[in-house]
């Protein structure tokens, strides 16, 4: 091996290394400053100095405070009389029950916003896409995609926040063989990490479909 080759590859060994421990903990130290943020700044001048970590522990609380309170008579009551009151403001109302509804359906007790991995023949047939499926299509749209209609989210690579919401008949999708969490490291890859029985499924699917 060629002694330029050799530190080469120990470079992007290293870097394949260092690079997603790098991401993670930029992205935790994100995630701290933010939420430790939200109470944070009111806090410091309570105690006369900084306390890095009080405010995400006191936010924590805080929703535990609430939750328990949301569980009793008087908890019921006040949530009722204010989705009473939202109700009745028209530009509230719609902002308040979409996004009631999202985060029930991200970090419910019973929620999980991707039921599965799937392909989808997208954006042209014979071009296969990873999606998610997030539920079933509404009653309102069956005329036009069937009984068995879907709900699929789209993600775009490698930023998953955005993407498309598509609403198709279930023999449209073809399941995958792997975990949501190992179809979104590919879609965050770019495709880089190996998706382990995508084409087994892709397979199955266009031997149905023959």
């Amino acid at each position: 091996m060629s002694r330029f080759k050799r530190p080469r590859r120990y470079f992007f060994g290293g870097l394949a290394l260092v690079a997603p421990i790098g991401a993670t903990l930029w992205v935790l130290w994100w995630l701290f400053r933010r939420l430790d943020g939200i109470l944070g700044p009111y806090l410091d001048p309570v105690l006369g100095r900084s306390a890095p970590g009080l405010g995400i522990l006191t936010l924590v609380l805080a929703l535990i405070a609430v939750g328990w309170l949301a569980e009793r008579t008087l908890g019921r009551r006040l949530t009722a009389i204010w989705e009473w009151t939202v109700a009745h403001v028209p530009v509230a109302r719609p902002v308040y029950r979409g996004s009631r509804r999202l985060v029930e359906a991200m970090v419910g007790q019973d929620a999980k916003a991707f039921k599965e991995a799937v392909l989808l023949e997208y954006p042209r047939r014979g071009v296969w896409s990873v999606a998610f499926v997030t539920g079933s299509s509404p009653d309102d749209l069956k005329d036009e995609v069937g009984e068995d209609g879907l709900t699929v989210f789209l993600p775009t690579a490698p930023n998953p926040m955005s993407g498309f919401l598509l609403v198709v008949p279930r023999e449209d999708v073809r399941p995958l063989a792997v975990s949501t969490e190992d179809a979104m490291t590919f879609v965050l890859s770019m495709g880089s990490v190996s998706l382990e029985g995508a084409g087994r499924s892709l397979g199955g699917g266009e031997r149905n479909r023959a």
